[in-house]
């Protein structure tokens, strides 16, 4: 493909940036009322998480809106806009990926070639290490192993130094066995490309990505350079706002060495779309899952996540590191993308973006559904991951996954089989293991063959047109639909069902569903600023009596924290009622009554709301430890020193064995003597021994 087919119009850039500012100005009404609500949610939103300033941009369709909220400096002042220049973090990974399959396409590098073709320097390890591989995170290289010297380093490094960091460590695991997370692959990567393209990785990414797509504000960040609208970073350290810690990111360079802004992370999006740097097929290939020597997904692709969302196809990436937080999420089938960055290290990138894809799309994201029972809650996962992954694939490629009559038997089958209540009553941990490898390649991809076919009979049987209501409705409906369609076409009555089971189990639900999923709890946003008493009212009331409903207790969980870190204990603790209320048998509702207890200071309550989400945890109890350790921390890093170890504590009651609650108590307990070391000093700044002991915990 000729080098001039991926330029982008100028025209086009002049209708884009003309169209950004047009929406600034407010002269349209399309999604008025939307960008109304989201706007007043956001500014809410960063008051509760502390994030002094926070830019966002989406496209949906030919619409484009954008805008900064806050503060991209706050000694100066200066207000964030669509403009600012946010450190990319690891959003710059899908780029270098980009970069990748460019050269691939020119024939400049083999993705199935070992790194050392195009890497000679690197050292050769126990297993080849392909090109493939470092894309997916697959290839065995280390992420940061002593983050403490490697996350803080403030000398400028160029290719050769920031291999060097980690080029003799060994690998983790035996490339294609195991998916793990490495920036330094990505940099790995970075030197692929040099090498191919014989020239630096930020000319190259320059000249073939960023140039073409009119992205003039996107380059490798440099303390020296000026950089216009740089944004300066933030850290919460000991519960106040501080400054970011300095540090020079040249030795992530494509992992994450890149700074932009929302609007050009758009400009890059709306390329990819129309294919103006990469061709179809390498798009396509780009936001493919790889998979496992064992057959199971790894839900990314070459430099992006991939994870549907309702039904639809999406693929997105985030980026943390000094001074930002970065999200970059595309709907490629919905035409729909929103980029979001802000200089705060640490809050919660989803919640704005959720609360954007809800309004904007008129759909909840993946909403999660209440039902008490274990059994059935396994079956309905189940029922899940085949309408999600099975509509998903469907939609994305406008065919089922198989049209093999014999190899659908085979998937229906199996289907039929892993959801069967007998199984998980009669072992309950290794049928959901069946029910969760039901996707992947291990199991054949069953459940998206059942799912992916569902999905085209019902679109033959109710038009295209029909199929835009599962994004809103769910699993429920789409499986409660297939029953009918079975039930009343002749030729289809033999062929491909669900066990009478299923059948029966998906009609007993149908009801409860279309009473508690409507317009109300499809549009509910559940935050600390939202009239609680109000919504749980209301909620109890539509809730009453029924077996399936939806689950807001992850919703309340953070509403619930948010409250604790602000000390406000009484609300935390009436939140935390209130989900338990509606959710009884909900971990997540008593792990947030936890919480709630331990914020105050009632720790044999805290015990007793743990114990009883240990009895309903259907899972390893490490999960729930791990769970508990974050929430401490979190406590912890807002000065709640003694809820969390109350916390902790209570915790540990339970769970002697998990190792994770001790170094989270540990952690409290060098917090605690760094400010008893200080008060000694400021008592008596002769005191030799406090000022040594201060000196080697710092």
């Amino acid at each position: 493909m000729r080098h001039s087919a991926y330029r982008l119009s100028l025209g086009t850039l002049v209708v884009l940036l003309l169209t950004c500012q047009f929406l600034r100005a407010g002269q349209t009404d399309r999604y008025s009322a939307e960008v109304k609500v989201f706007e007043q949610f956001v500014r809410q939103q960063m008051e509760v998480d502390r994030i002094p300033g926070l830019s966002v941009a989406f496209m949906k369709d030919d619409f484009l809106w954008a805008r900064g909220f806050g503060y991209a400096d706050l000694e100066n002042k200066s207000p964030a806009t669509e403009r600012s220049s946010y450190r990319l973090a690891s959003n710059t990974k899908s780029m270098t990926a980009v970069a990748i399959l460019q050269l691939m396409e020119q024939g400049k590098v083999d993705l199935d070639a070992e790194v050392q073709q195009y890497v000679p320097d690197f050292p050769w390890k126990r297993w080849p290490v392909t090109v493939r591989q470092l894309l997916g995170h697959l290839g065995g290289i280390s992420h940061y192993k002593n983050y403490d010297v490697e996350g803080h380093i403030k000398t400028r490094k160029d290719t050769r130094d920031a291999l060097a960091i980690f080029a003799d460590f060994d690998l983790v695991a035996e490339p294609g066995a195991k998916y793990e997370y490495s920036s330094y692959g990505y940099n790995l990567l970075g030197a692929v490309i040099e090498g191919a393209a014989k020239q630096p990785f930020g000319d190259y990414v320059r000249e073939r990505l960023w140039e073409p797509l009119g992205m003039h504000d996107t380059c490798m960040d440099d303390p020296d350079r000026i950089i216009p609208n740089r944004v300066q970073g933030y850290r919460i350290l000991d519960g106040k706002l501080k400054n970011s810690e300095y540090v020079d990111i040249s030795s992530r360079f494509a992992a994450g060495g890149t700074r932009s802004t929302v609007v050009d992370l758009l400009k890059y999006a709306k390329g990819l779309d129309a294919h103006e740097v990469l061709s179809p097929e390498s798009t396509d290939m780009m936001y493919t899952s790889l998979a496992t020597k064992e057959g199971r997904f790894t839900d990314y692709g070459l430099g992006w996540v991939i994870s549907p969302v309702n039904g639809r196809f999406h693929v997105f990436h985030t980026g943390g590191q000094p001074e930002t937080r970065t999200l970059l999420v595309r709907f490629p089938e919905a035409k729909f993308t929103f980029a979001l960055a802000y200089n705060l290290e640490g809050a919660n990138l989803h919640v704005y973006s959720h609360r954007l894809a809800q309004l904007v799309l008129n759909e909840a994201w993946n909403m999660p559904v209440y039902i008490g029972d274990r059994v059935d809650a396994g079956l309905y996962s189940g029922i899940w991951e085949t309408f999600n992954y099975g509509l998903c694939y469907f939609t994305r490629y406008e065919k089922p996954r198989s049209t093999d009559f014999a190899d659908l038997d085979k998937a229906f089958a199996t289907f039929n089989s892993c959801l069967s209540r007998e199984a998980l009553e009669s072992d309950y941990n290794e049928a959901r293991k069946k029910i969760t490898d039901g996707r992947h390649p291990v199991a054949e991809e069953a459940f998206v063959k059942v799912g992916s076919y569902m999905a085209m009979k019902l679109q033959e049987a109710m038009g295209a047109e029909h199929m835009g209501l599962y994004y809103k409705m769910g699993a429920i409906p789409f499986f409660s639909d297939y029953v009918k369609i079975c039930r009343q076409n002749v030729e289809h009555r033999n062929e491909h069902q669900l066990s009478k089971e299923l059948e029966r189990l998906v009609r007993q639900w149908s009801d409860d569903w279309d009473r508690t999923w409507n317009d109300y709890t499809r549009r509910l946003a559940i935050t600390a600023f939202t009239d609680l008493t109000n919504i749980g009212g209301r909620l109890k009331k539509l809730f009453e009596g029924r077996e399936i409903y939806p689950d807001f207790s992850a919703e309340f969980a953070r509403v619930t924290r948010e409250f604790g870190v602000k000390g406000n204990k009484k609300a935390a603790l009436e939140v935390a009622m209130l989900s338990v209320g509606l959710y009884p048998r909900s971990c997540t509702a008593h792990v947030t009554t936890a919480i709630a207890r331990a914020c105050l200071g009632e720790k044999d309550k805290a015990r007793a709301a743990l114990k009883t989400a240990l009895e309903l945890h259907w899972d390893d109890p490490k999960v729930l430890a791990e769970s508990v350790s974050k929430d401490a921390l979190n406590l912890l890093g807002n000065e709640r020193l003694d809820e969390a170890l109350a916390l902790l504590e209570a915790a540990a009651d339970l769970l002697p064995e998990e190792p994770a609650l001790y170094d989270s108590m540990a952690e409290i307990y060098i917090k605690k003597g760094k400010e008893l070391y200080r008060k000694a000093l400021e008592a008596d700044p002769g005191h030799e021994h406090a000022r040594k002991m201060l000196k080697k915990l710092e």
